[in-house]
């Protein structure tokens, strides 16, 4: 009983927080607001880490009146923007690039109202070029923390961007980088082809799905660069993404699960079917592999149901049940799950139990979460939910939806494999 009251009064929180009647007075990012009547604060809302040769992009959001329901975004050039330490970051419309390890704070001033954030710069962000028979040249980028004393062999998260963006902009929206440097391993940020960037994950998405490219093949050429040129601990290189990135992944599971220790998805699940049963490649793994997906209940874009959602791709998406039932098959795993309430939003169903004693095994982790709904039907973004990385920041499309906060799905899958 105590348990459920907790649940509610967390709940109303929640709901209060995003009404605008209330602020977390813990947050990192500092706001001035002589009106009285203005809320405006920035995305990220904590402090975040970037690695020299990285950009970020800061987002300005702006409410009229603590009523509210959702905010607009400031034009970046509508603000004046500063860096406390220009040699460690630069800052110039609302777009951040690491110079130098160090931290800064970069403050927006927009009318009578300012916000700040504290950057700290550690590590390095470059690209790496491949030579990919019958691709040409194809590239990744590479965020190498500050191993400090720490000595290798590190692990390796491969990290693929959703259809339309960048090795950059995933490094920008998930935050991977600011894990990598506590848990001290590389994340390696592929980039799609075409004109607008996607992967081949099978039933989506665009031009590298028409034209059938084999990114199966270009990731095994990213992992014999970095298993030549760096210090990678072979037994934990794993791999996720967000959208069409994490349909890749799933693909990635299939494909590669001799050299690749598990995966986690979000927002994006298996392309092997779509929704109309279309099959678009055999998903034979030569061994169990860890899975876990995460995906939020009011996406629209990828619906955690399946079929048509709003973008671009009109893919009839595979729903994440499928999904998920077609890996307890392969994992050798019954449907009993446990259940883990990561937060009041997150709720992890994890499946161990072993169908057939005899054979090996691995686990399946399915994360949901169900945030309340605040739906800008006329700009068409979701506010706390949506089609987004949990954790993470907004992309940079003016329609992108803003992630939930309470749960961070960089943690969750770093614990999960591990």
């Amino acid at each position: 009983m105590h348990f459920m009251k907790t649940r509610a009064r967390l709940y109303l929180c929640i709901l209060v927080m995003c009404l605008g009647a209330c602020k977390n007075a813990d947050t990192e990012t500092t706001g001035t607001d002589n009106s009285n009547s203005t809320l405006f604060w920035f995305e990220p809302t904590t402090s975040t880490l970037i690695g020299v040769g990285q950009t970020i992009n800061i987002f300005t959001a702006l409410k009229a009146s603590t009523s509210d329901l959702f905010p607009s975004y400031v034009a970046p050039t509508a603000i004046t923007w500063t860096s406390s330490q220009s040699s460690v970051a630069t800052v110039s419309n609302a777009t951040v690039v690491g110079v130098s390890e160090g931290a800064t704070v970069i403050t927006g001033t927009y009318l009578t109202h300012s916000s700040q954030i504290t950057v700290q710069v550690s590590g390095t962000m470059i690209n790496r070029s491949l030579t990919v028979s019958g691709q040409g040249t194809r590239s990744y980028g590479l965020y190498t923390p500050n191993f400090g004393s720490t000595t290798g062999p590190h692990p390796v998260v491969l990290a693929f961007h959703g259809g339309g963006g960048s090795a950059m902009n995933h490094a920008s929206i998930s935050m991977l980088n600011k894990l990598a440097q506590a848990q001290k391993f590389y994340v390696a940020y592929p980039e799609g082809s075409g004109v607008i960037q996607t992967f081949n994950g099978g039933a989506c998405c665009g031009a590298a799905k028409t034209n059938n490219t084999d990114d199966v093949y270009f990731t095994r050429h990213v992992l014999d660069d970095l298993e030549a040129n760096f210090s990678i601990d072979t037994s934990k290189i794993f791999a996720t993404g967000f959208s069409n990135g994490g349909i890749m992944s799933h693909r990635l599971a299939c494909a590669l699960s001799d050299r690749i220790d598990g995966i986690a998805a979000v927002g994006g699940a298996s392309g092997e079917f779509d929704s109309n049963s279309n099959q678009y490649y055999t998903c034979s793994p030569t061994n169990p592999i860890p899975i876990l997906h995460i995906h939020i209940n009011n996406d629209r874009n990828y619906p955690i149901g399946g079929g048509l959602g709003t973008g671009i791709s009109e893919t009839p998406f595979y729903s994440v049940a499928s999904t998920i039932s077609d890996w307890l098959a392969r994992n050798n795993l019954t449907a009993a799950a446990t259940t883990e309430i990561v937060t009041p939003t997150t709720t992890c169903y994890k499946y161990t139990t072993v169908s057939n004693g005899g054979n090996p095994s691995a686990p399946v982790t399915n994360c949901v979460v169900s945030p309340i709904d605040i739906f800008d039907s006329v700009n068409e973004i979701v506010f706390g939910g949506g089609h987004s990385w949990p954790g993470g920041v907004r992309s940079l499309s003016t329609a992108s939806d803003t992630p939930p906060t309470d749960f961070d799905a960089n943690s969750y899958m770093w614990s999960f494999w591990n």
